[in-house]
């Protein structure tokens, strides 16, 4: 529908308003040059610890937690439609 007005979250400013807006109040994109790190020379080379990786069993634990409640779930809905399919079966016949 051409005429349907959108609501959203989305500002209405085009990108280029926004850029504009942006530099005007000095807050333009950073330039690559001041992003750099500093030179090597000004710190040491330390290299960070890397952190310990979680166990899988934990992981498929967090991931799937909702797995048992979910097939309770459809264990319980089938049974009902079986049963059903059973009466109307007995009925109808």
């Amino acid at each position: 529908m051409p005429g349907k007005q959108r609501k959203g979250k989305r500002s209405h400013r085009s990108r280029k308003a926004k850029v504009k807006q942006r530099q005007m109040a000095g807050t333009g994109p950073i330039a690559p040059a001041a992003a750099a790190p500093p030179p090597a020379a000004a710190h040491p080379a330390v290299r960070p610890t890397p952190a310990p990786a979680p166990e899988p069993a934990a992981v498929a634990a967090e991931q799937y937690r909702y797995v048992p409640g979910e097939l309770k779930r459809i264990g319980i809905l089938a049974g009902i439609i079986i049963v059903i399919l059973i009466v109307l079966a007995v009925i109808l016949t």
